[in-house]
């Protein structure tokens, strides 16, 4: 077996067409591997942080990516119990809510609201509360 760069070659165009491409000239042609590449948890950070760079680069972006299918990709690892991965899908997670808000009703059916109220929620504190209170 013989390890592949394909992917980290597609990130990489992707990262090139992200700092020097123009969406009125072009779509960026790797998006749809970058979806894929999702998939690989080798170079799934990656791409998730160059995917929110994608979409923060304004609605247009948004709707292009659900247009080629990231919903059910970014759904899917809405599962995934990586902390370092919390960052980038709540941003990506905004940016899609915000401009198609049909979107809403499927991560709810879903149950994926239920990662949000989790990021939301403070860590156990372990029975480290207050002192107690002594009386005078």
């Amino acid at each position: 077996y013989v390890t592949s760069s394909f992917f980290s070659e597609q990130l990489t165009a992707f990262e090139v067409w992200l700092e020097f491409g123009s969406p009125a000239k072009a779509k960026p042609l790797e998006l749809p591997i970058v979806l894929q590449v999702l998939l690989s948890q080798v170079h799934r950070l990656r791409a998730l942080q160059l995917l929110g760079r994608f979409l923060d680069m304004g609605s247009w972006a948004v709707n292009h990516a659900l247009s080629v299918g990231i919903f059910p990709y970014v759904l899917k690892l809405l599962q995934s119990p990586a902390l370092e991965l919390r960052p980038s899908l709540i941003f990506i997670w905004s940016k899609i809510l915000t401009v198609d808000r049909s979107c809403q009703q499927d991560l709810v059916r879903d149950a994926g609201h239920a990662y949000f109220l989790q990021a939301l929620t403070p860590p156990p504190t372990a029975g480290l509360g207050p002192p107690p209170v002594e009386p005078p």
